[in-house]
């Protein structure tokens, strides 16, 4: 992918008609003013931290060309057929399209060379990441996860008790709905990330961009952001999804002095 003017590389059904979406989104707004105002608050806050309100709708316009959310419209309804339309109690877990595009627009800014995530479950958020590093032309991402595969048994205590069951397709690997012409720039370790961060960080030595979306736990999280921290390149960027989930985020936060930005209510940043 060029990094602009790019040609489409990831085709699946129609889109659907952008009149009807801005319709249902002007809608929407005048009967809760309070979530919109919000949403532009965080659109300014990303905006900001890109350099400018035209840096991100190019990146928007961008992700918009590649194809990716309607690849991903067609990956969730596969999804919701083999696992959620089963009453298993199983999610997609995924972001919002729009947290997506605002990762994929710090990841462009970022450039990141070394890239290491927790986090993959169907590997929504992971594909607008690896989008993001094929259009820099350089980069690597190296993702942990502990899969939940929908019907399989595990032991009991496998699996964090408040975390949101997020499961993918019986017979599936983690990351299995992103398009296989992102999957070059990726490399996929099974296993805790308590376990399995650690020797994968010293292993890399630096990393320019960590990003948690693991075990929301506060013990996880506070764990993997003072494991990451000592590692990340000055200017380095720290994503954590699920920051209002516990004190974790905002305690580091005060911890290291740094203010977050903000890519979506119970997503956020912070700069090194």
């Amino acid at each position: 992918m060029e990094d602009a003017g790019h040609k489409s590389t990831i085709r699946s059904a129609a889109v659907p008609a952008a009149l009807k979406r801005r319709l249902y989104r002007t809608v929407r707004d005048l009967r809760h003013p309070g979530p919109a105002l919000e949403r532009r608050r965080i659109r300014d806050e990303v905006a900001r931290f890109l350099g400018g309100r035209d840096v991100l709708r190019r990146y928007e316009r961008e992700v918009r060309e590649s194809g990716l959310r309607e690849h991903l419209l067609a990956k969730g309804r596969e999804h919701h057929d083999a696992v959620v339309a089963t009453g298993a109690g199983h999610s997609l877990g995924a972001i919002g399209y729009t947290e997506g595009v605002y990762l994929y627009a710090v990841v462009r800014t970022a450039r990141p060379e070394a890239m290491v995530e927790t986090g993959v479950a169907n590997g929504f958020s992971t594909a607008f990441t690896l989008l993001a590093l094929q259009a820099n032309g350089v980069g690597h991402l190296h993702s942990i996860d502990l899969p939940r595969e929908v019907g399989r048994d595990y032991e009991p205590g496998t699996f964090y008790e408040g975390e949101g069951r997020a499961g993918i397709p019986p017979g599936s690997e983690p990351g299995w709905l992103i398009p296989e012409i992102l999957k070059e720039r990726w490399t996929l370790i099974l296993g805790r990330s308590q376990e399995e961060l650690p020797p994968l960080l010293e292993r890399l030595g630096t990393v320019d961009t960590f990003m948690h979306d693991s075990e929301h736990s506060f013990d996880c999280m506070w764990f993997e952001f003072n494991a990451a921290w000592p590692v990340l390149r000055p200017g380095g960027v720290l994503v954590s999804d699920d920051v209002n989930s516990t004190e974790a985020f905002a305690r580091f936060s005060v911890q290291e002095r740094r203010d977050p930005v903000r890519l979506a209510r119970g997503m956020a940043l912070l700069r090194k």
